[in-house]
């Protein structure tokens, strides 16, 4: 298993058959893992969540959420200085996500540092690169059967 410390007993980790990655924290045993097509998914997102971070460093108003597959997203909110990787649900009869305690907030710090590793990781396990589902939509019945957009 391949992992990098990316601060405060927290590890960006690759699985032995490189079909997941996680981002977990040791001592709270908080984590999020990602297939490899919600990796792809997720940095596509970076330069998105790079510029809500310069916002939120002017003290902007922030409010971004972003799904990145089966469930799992990305949100940064005003007045909290993390980067959150959670899984949200949609109770029945509602049409808003809600949040779940499953995920991992990353300080700006743990981010920065996980986007270093990010290359590394890449070029020496280039088969963990893949190309996101939603390139391969081409009806509204392919999406809507798709687990990653429509868990």
């Amino acid at each position: 298993m391949k992992a990098f410390s990316i601060g405060n007993d927290r590890s960006l980790k690759l699985n032995k058959s490189n079909s997941e990655i996680t981002i977990a924290d040791k001592g709270t045993k908080t984590a999020a893992v990602f297939t490899r097509a919600r990796w792809a998914l997720i940095r596509l997102c970076i330069d998105q969540i790079d510029g809500q971070l310069s916002d939120l460093a002017q003290d902007k108003d922030v409010s971004y959420c972003a799904h990145y597959g089966g469930g799992w997203h990305v949100s940064m909110t005003k007045g909290f200085r993390y980067v959150d990787l959670r899984k949200f649900y949609m109770p029945k009869g509602e049409i808003i996500w809600k949040p779940t305690s499953t995920g991992i907030a990353l300080r700006l710090a743990e981010w920065s540092t996980l986007k270093e590793f990010i290359n590394s990781l890449h070029r020496d396990n280039p088969d963990i690169i893949v190309t996101p589902c939603f390139f391969n939509h081409g009806t509204p019945e392919i999406i809507a059967a798709c687990p990653e957009c429509n868990p």
